[in-house]
């Protein structure tokens, strides 16, 4: 079981043992369908209690998988990895989009896709995620990629750096489809970080300002080929395409 992957019972062998072999703390918790492992654990493993823990992904009513093949992948990312999702601008200042996703990497007749990755997104996170995708087309010298984590089932989710536009936060703002409470809490930190997205953000974005349909344009068009490539692969799997 992978450090951050969901532990259940049929994972599980229980067996009975003198108490002079196991640990004091041998698992005695329910487990649930939130339960991970905070550490790898390998077949034979005595499960403590202190190996596991509730998850703080909770599964919310917006909650969809979302495929991105823009997004520059670690060489030996795998299923079931966790990942933040990073923007570097042109001016060297690197932030946070989306912290803490597990990743799914789709796969055609047994053969994985070398560019796209699947993740699951709230309605705010996809929004986000969706106005930093554009504003990585518009500056040509950005990169939008992902780092892995060491220990997932351990290290915390980080609160994402990076701050959307204006336009995209009045869009949030009005979207009957996130809770008031994710809302609040986005304004909160938007509002006393505006100085990043007006000053460095707006900033490296403004020296685009003649080419930024142009960038945007390019950008779509190859995320779509993409797609398109990796939709035809997959039915020609299928059979009889």
């Amino acid at each position: 079981i992978k450090s951050g992957e969901v532990v259940s019972y049929d994972m599980l062998k229980q067996l009975s043992v003198s108490k002079d072999v196991i640990p004091a703390n041998a698992l005695s918790v329910e487990l649930t369908e939130n339960t991970i492992a905070k550490i790898d654990l390998n077949k034979g493993t005595v499960v403590t209690d202190n190996m596991v823990q509730e998850s703080d992904e909770k599964t919310t009513s917006d909650l969809r998988k979302q495929e991105y093949n823009m997004v520059i992948l670690p060489s030996q990312i795998q299923s079931g990895d966790y990942i933040d999702i990073r923007l570097r601008l042109s001016n060297g200042v690197d932030y946070i989009v989306a912290s803490k996703k597990k990743v799914e990497i789709p796969t055609i007749d047994g053969v994985e896709s070398e560019n796209s990755i699947i993740v699951n997104m709230n309605e705010t996170e996809t929004m986000v995620m969706s106005n930093a995708i554009i504003e990585a087309y518009i500056d040509s010298g950005s990169l939008l990629y992902a780092t892995t984590y060491v220990e997932p089932g351990m290290q915390e989710t980080v609160i994402p750096t990076y701050i959307a536009s204006h336009t995209v936060q009045n869009a949030i703002n009005a979207n009957s489809n996130i809770a008031q409470e994710a809302k609040n809490a986005l304004f909160a930190r938007y509002t006393q970080n505006d100085a990043i997205r007006t000053n460095f953000i707006d900033g490296t974005l403004a020296q685009y300002a003649q080419d930024r349909v142009d960038n945007i344009e390019a950008g779509v068009q190859e995320q779509i080929l993409k797609a398109q490539e990796q939709r035809q692969l997959y039915l020609e799997s299928l059979g009889g395409y």
